[in-house]
């Protein structure tokens, strides 16, 4: 009867890895590449500014601030999960983004919750950088009818399953040759949420509370904390073993020497070494399981090709780059000096209006949500970023397509116009909003 249990169990499993892994479940580099960013910087960077504004802080506490950093690292993608809801990503990829970021350093009062803001960062770097000089050029290379359609450069709105097959595929590909943290090293560390610092900076950044935008906001924070820690790494190995035929040994050159050079820093190689977890017997069968049933719907993500060497140094420029600006980021939040764009996270670079659909829709979209609240919680900032946005009826909207929505745009922005704000307290994390 227990084997009866435990083949269910791993079945089960197994498909609430392949549910988590649907089409459209992720933009930014897949979660193992996040983690790595944090991994790099951590001793040299993120753990002294830790200690810079907590001195007392011991090493006991310092383990569990990783954790937090770990869940900031991924936190914008926390939309894309079970009880989450694509808009909350939509906004902390395209509307303000740099502002939510912003308003996390802010607004912590702890260390954990300064070493989630501190992860959240790391998502900025990783994304501007890593789309716009990995995973957008990886793309037309893998996937070469996307490249014929739409240049060198291909933007996640304009192939959204390629890219997640893309990204997931660099960490599968890295976790074959053993080079980020074993599973093993992860789970001593955990993965946590700052809740009370990531509900605040959202409802200052957009007027509105967490807990309304996601569809059950405790059950979204724990299934992202579970899928996270559990389940896409489980999925990585059962690709890895679908894959092993196809992974390439490695091509030494200046790049790839100083990708290696930059995971070696990482903390958990000198304390744990190279401890990998290999595909498990239960994750060897679904393995099995996966080659004979038909790839459609969620299965469609393990279909993803192989990274060539090309593409391998593709990414491993992005990653460079990423720690580099990472780490020029958190010396400038040491020093009070960070300012960040906000940009556009596919791209790497700021999109006005009509440049970039999914941009232009969650603009609309947040004005809408704002609407139905009747701006109950709106701040200037919020107000203002919106009135920026549309404030040039002639300029080519992705809205204007459907010819009732732009209506409603147009009558709700006549709303915000004269629609009072709460005031933000700048450097306090203190406002209106939270008691």
């Amino acid at each position: 009867m227990k084997r009866h249990s435990g083949a269910r169990k791993t079945i089960c499993g197994g498909l609430l890895v392949f549910a988590l892994l649907r089409s459209g479940s992720a933009q930014a580099y897949a979660v193992l590449s996040h983690e790595a960013i944090v991994d790099a910087a951590w001793e040299t960077h993120i753990k002294p500014l830790l200690l810079k504004k907590y001195p007392q802080a011991t090493e006991e506490d310092l383990s569990r601030a990783q954790a937090y950093a770990y869940g900031g690292s991924i936190v914008q993608d926390m939309g894309y999960y079970p009880y989450g809801r694509p808009f909350f990503s939509d906004l902390t990829h395209y509307v303000r983004s740099g502002d939510f970021i912003q308003g996390l350093l802010r607004d912590a009062q702890d260390l954990a919750e300064y070493a989630f803001a501190l992860g959240a960062l790391a998502h900025y770097a990783a994304d501007n950088e890593g789309h716009r000089i990995g995973t957008n050029r990886a793309v037309p290379v893998l996937y070469p009818g996307l490249g014929k359609k739409y240049g060198d450069s291909v933007a996640y709105e304009d192939g959204k399953l390629a890219h997640v097959k893309t990204e997931f595929g660099f960490d599968v590909l890295e976790i074959a040759k053993e080079r980020y943290a074993p599973a093993g090293y992860h789970d001593f560390i955990g993965f946590e949420v700052a809740r009370r610092v990531l509900d605040q900076a959202f409802l200052e950044t957009y007027g509105l509370e967490l807990r309304d935008v996601l569809l059950n906001e405790g059950k979204a924070l724990n299934s992202y904390r579970r899928d996270v820690s559990k389940l896409i790494p489980k999925a990585t190995r059962i690709a890895w073993h679908l894959k092993k035929d196809e992974i390439k040994g490695d091509i030494p050159d200046a790049t790839k020497k100083r990708f290696l050079y930059n995971l070696s820093r990482s903390n958990y190689e000198r304390e744990w070494g190279k401890n990998y977890k290999k595909p498990s017997p239960g994750e060897i069968f679904l393995a099995f399981l996966y080659k004979l049933v038909p790839k459609i719907g969620p299965l469609k993500i393990l279909q993803f090709r192989t990274p060539t060497p090309q593409t391998e140094h593709m990414f491993e420029v992005s990653f460079n780059a990423t720690l580099s600006r990472y780490r020029r980021l958190l010396t400038e939040t040491g020093q009070g000096t960070l300012q960040l764009e906000n940009d556009n996270f596919d791209v790497g670079a700021s999109t006005g209006p009509g440049r970039y659909r999914m941009n232009d829709e969650a603009h609309a979209t947040l004005l809408d949500k704002l609407a139905e609240t009747n701006f109950a919680s709106l701040t200037s900032e919020a107000k203002a970023e919106l009135l920026r946005f549309f404030a040039d009826p002639d300029a080519p909207y992705a809205t204007k397509r459907k010819t009732k929505a732009w209506a409603k745009v147009r009558a709700e922005l006549l709303q915000l116009q004269t629609a009072p704000v709460t005031p933000l307290t700048v450097g306090t994390g203190a406002t209106g909003l939270i008691p």
